[in-house]
């Protein structure tokens, strides 16, 4: 068999599922070569954009570098611009070179669809790119900037007022980021918000035609409310200059601030390809996702032109995208294969739209507002993210989006990303190690390494009682502390003294059923192993804390074990802090005087680089 090229223009939604699937199926073929060519090393989010442009979420917090998602797999990454395309070649051409191909899979996206409207492309911002959502953050922002030094009342307004025009998906998305962070911006430049303006501008006499029920579609204008968003239906634009907005019924909005989400179109037009045009400038395409000129060319996401009678034309949305995607490589292995082609087939599962970090309509499957369905859109990006590129991915998402969001607007609002330094937690984690190695050394000097102590109603030597809790859970005195022992404190401490948590000094509480079958048939048969076990991680535990080393594991190990304990009766009360002390080192205290401040980076940096984590994604950026 001779050697196949296959190469997919674009690394968006759709380019990354049809690489996924060609690795999967020709990653022993040592015949097959795949190379994913984009002008970019990373992929875009695109459905996130609005988060940053909206000063919710970091820059960083939109792109997925293409070479580690594909890193260790058969799919060679590209970072390179094609300027044409001969398809009678069979040839991909850029400033820096020629790509040849047997199989050619186009999903290079979007861009701006500004439908002639005089003035638009020259004085509006777009939404469709990494760098349009970076640049728009900053002309936020240097509005509020110049706004607070301005004298003049409409140069002013001009400056605090901010249109988006277009009521779909993401016209609403960048409404409802705006509608939040004006309160911020506000703040940080000595705006008063209240002389912020935000319109959303639609030409239709309704906004997310997506959604077929009118009432999700209230549910979203009304929150616009809340936000002090000013709704504009019935209203084209006709004309953009630099500073003021035209529309169709004579209304001027003088503003600096001009969001353009109306329209996108193909951004390798059809026409100059010579393919088949459809709607927008995209490849018509047909159920096999080939193109109708050349069969070994095929059309994917937002570039592709395609409808069936089921289901009628296929959307721009990411679910489509992959879809076609998927169907494409399923395609380009069939004919390297002589197989049957795959027909395409539409399944979408619904539509999610936020307004702001707290508050989403959607519809999958059934219809949820508010909260729930703000967690439905999270859940959904998270089953992305790990299924491109596992662990590594989904950890950075709830980086951006839970613990590192600023002003509270984290979709939990700002609890998760409250922050102190780790040098607090330093005492507590040196006197829970200490803690753990005086119970490991406290026990050999007990006999634990040679007689049967662990629990004594299984040895030889049973005793009446379950278990001695100070020898195993604490350093407090062999006999129950009483409230007669503290008879001569003050009233209200001895009031607080005669309540404190039942089981102190007695079992935390009583052996559940499955843990006393744990007890008879696995514990009691190998008591000294099992002590001689317990003994080696209490000291290794309370080194490793004392030390500041692999104090995340230390920690872990810490609350499992006294969990342990616990269930199998052997601990009084006192255990408990134990239990919650290891829950407060789990943040990795020992980045701050210890020695995870040295070896973890090391140990890092020579994990990334291992094939298994690289092919895995076993490892955090």
């Amino acid at each position: 068999m001779n050697n196949k090229k296959i190469v997919i223009l674009g690394g968006g939604y759709a380019g990354i599922k049809a690489g996924k699937i060609l690795h999967k199926i020709f990653k022993k073929d040592s015949n097959i070569e795949i190379t994913l060519i984009d002008k970019h090393p990373f992929q875009t989010l695109m459905t996130e954009l609005h988060e940053v442009a909206g000063h919710r979420t970091e820059p960083d917090a939109i792109k997925v570098d293409l070479r580690k998602i594909f890193a260790e797999r058969k799919v060679k990454v590209a970072t390179d611009q094609i300027v044409s395309v001969d398809f009678e070649k069979q040839q991909l051409i850029s400033d820096k070179q020629t790509y040849d191909y047997d199989y050619l899979i186009m999903g290079t996206g979007n861009e701006p669809n500004f439908f002639g409207i005089e003035g638009a492309s020259e004085n509006s911002h777009t939404l469709w790119s990494y760098e349009d959502a970076v640049n728009l953050r900053e002309h936020v922002r240097k509005m509020f900037e110049l706004a607070s030094s301005e004298e003049d009342p409409k140069e002013r307004q001009k400056l605090l007022t901010f249109a988006v025009c277009g009521g779909g998906f993401t016209g609403v998305e960048m409404v409802g980021e705006l509608g939040e962070a004006k309160y911020h911006l506000s703040e940080e430049y000595g705006v008063d918000v209240k002389e912020v303006k935000i319109y959303n501008i639609e030409a239709l006499s309704r906004i997310l035609n997506m959604l077929k029920d009118d009432r999700q579609v209230q549910k979203v204008e009304k929150r616009y409310k809340k936000l002090g968003v000013e709704l504009l239906k019935d209203s084209p634009i006709v004309k953009i200059d630099h500073d003021q907005i035209i529309l169709k019924n004579g209304d001027i909005i003088p503003t600096y601030t001009l969001v353009w989400t109306a329209g996108i179109k193909n951004n390798i037009c059809a026409e100059k390809l010579g393919l088949e045009m459809g709607r927008g400038c995209r490849v018509t395409v047909n159920e096999y996702m080939q193109t109708t000129k050349y069969k070994n060319v095929f059309a994917v996401g937002d570039n592709a032109s395609y409808a069936d009678d089921k289901d009628g034309p296929m959307p721009q949305i990411v679910e489509a995208a992959e879809q076609s995607g998927h169907t494409a490589a399923l395609n380009v292995a069939a004919m390297i294969k002589n197989t049957e082609l795959h027909k395409h087939n539409q399944n979408y599962h619904g539509f999610m739209v936020s307004v702001g970090s707290r508050y989403a309509v959607a519809d999958t499957g059934f219809k949820t507002s508010g909260w729930l369905a703000m967690l439905i859109k999270h859940s959904v990006n998270f089953l992305y993210l790990f299924m491109v590129s596992g662990l590594r991915q989904l950890w950075n998402y709830l980086m951006h989006e839970f613990f590192h969001v600023k002003n509270r607007r984290s979709f939990v609002g700002g609890h998760f990303s409250k922050r102190s330094p780790n040098f607090w937690l330093v005492p507590l984690r040196l006197w829970l190690g200490y803690m753990w190695l005086v119970e490991g050394v406290k026990k050999i000097g007990e006999g634990w390494l040679t007689q049967p102590k662990m629990l004594p109603q299984y040895a030889s030597q049973a005793a009446e009682k379950v278990v001695d809790a100070v020898a195993t859970a604490s350093p407090a005195t062999e006999s129950p502390v009483t409230p007669e022992t503290y008879e001569v404190l003050p009233s209200f401490v001895q009031w607080v003294v005669d309540r404190m948590p039942s089981g102190w000094g007695n079992p935390l509480f009583e052996v559940p059923g499955f843990m006393q079958w744990i007890n008879e048939n696995i514990i009691g048969p190998n008591m000294i192993p099992m002590q001689i076990g317990v003994i080696v991680v209490e000291i290794i535990v309370g080194l490793a804390l004392i030390g500041g080393l692999f104090t995340f594991l230390a920690s872990v190990v810490s609350v499992v074990m006294t969990t342990g304990i616990a269930f199998t009766g052997m601990a009084d009360a006192t255990i408990l802090w134990f239990f919650f002390g290891g829950i407060a080192m789990i943040g990795g205290s020992g980045s701050t005087f210890g020695l995870d401040y040295y070896v973890l980076p090391i140990l890092k940096k020579w994990w990334k680089k291992t094939r298994f984590a690289r092919k895995s994604y076993l490892y955090f950026d």
